[in-house]
């Protein structure tokens, strides 16, 4: 059967016959449309899932610390500038819609992002969301998802490459061990002051003052020996030197900080910051990082 081309082809208002150009137009403005978000909310396929050997409570307190660092990890706007900060953390996200299974949800925004990398044909100007969805499996397991999109200024979609989530994942874990760091000093130290309770308040407060060199008066009325026995005292304290080869300069006091360094045995540093269990240091040739004080001992 023969069908005419005036029955396939509509007809403007003025009942002129549309032409091809405008078929493929539309064509375009209805394939666009199908990529546009949905009011129902866009649920991504293959999200980040993973389960993680803490508590609910732990999880909560590291997903929530990333929501606030106010940076979109694992992308970026300009090869020069790898770090794509401006992000917020926000209680509601519309292009994901109402998340109604169980756990509990969370959003990070940046707006105004130019061609983000590491998003499906994102070559223009728009916003990132990223949805975090905790939920408890047992007192020492969490599932974690991580969701990540692009929707430029067209409302258009532009699924993430996975890059993302894996980043925004590493930046909770590496929150999870600073936490769990912090949480084992604490233990320490308290165990510390229990073993040290007999100690007077009033002497306490003189180890602190010697400790700190908060007692400006310190060298009142001592001799000359006294005062230069004092004076290497002092020096003892915060010049140490390495222990074993191999010590590790670390960039935070935690073990699972990075590393910036690996020290040589004898080598000198002198203490800046004191924690019950790390040292601030800075080594002769300048570098700044932290060391546990069991890798240190006072200069030979």
């Amino acid at each position: 059967m023969k069908i005419a081309i005036n029955e396939v082809l509509p007809f403007d208002p003025r009942g002129k016959r549309c032409t091809a150009g405008l078929l493929t137009a539309l064509f375009l403005t209805a394939l666009s449309s199908g990529m546009a978000a949905h009011k129902t909310g866009y649920q991504p396929e293959n999200g980040f899932v993973t389960q993680i050997k803490s508590g609910e409570a732990d999880v909560l307190q590291a997903v929530e610390a990333v929501m606030e660092d106010q940076i979109i990890h694992g992308t970026y706007s300009y090869e020069k500038e790898r770090t794509l900060y401006g992000a917020h953390a926000t209680s509601a996200a519309p292009i994901f819609g109402r998340w109604d299974d169980a756990g509990r949800v969370f959003y990070k925004v940046a707006r105004g992002i130019l061609a983000p990398r590491f998003f499906k044909d994102s070559g223009d100007i728009g916003t990132i969301w990223v949805r975090y969805v905790v939920e408890p499996v047992d007192p020492s397991q969490t599932n974690l998802r991580i969701d990540a999109v692009f929707v430029d200024a067209r409302n258009v979609i532009h699924r993430s490459a996975g890059e993302v989530e894996a980043a925004e994942y590493r930046a909770i874990q590496d929150r999870l061990a600073a936490n769990q760091d912090e949480k084992q000093l604490a233990r320490e130290s308290t165990q510390k002051n229990k073993e040290n309770g007999e100690q007077s308040r009033e002497e306490q407060q003189v180890s602190a003052k010697n400790s700190t060199g908060a007692d400006d008066n310190w060298a009142v009325g001592l001799s000359m020996p006294q005062l230069e026995q004092r004076v290497s005292e002092l020096r003892r304290e915060a010049e140490l030197q390495v222990r074993d080869s191999g010590a590790l300069l670390k960039s935070a006091p935690f073990r699972k900080a990075t590393t910036l360094a690996s020290l040589a045995a004898k080598t000198e540093v002198a203490v800046v910051v004191l924690t019950p269990n790390w040292y601030g240091v800075e080594t002769a040739d300048g570098h700044r990082g932290w060391i546990h004080r069991s890798q240190l001992e006072p200069v030979e």
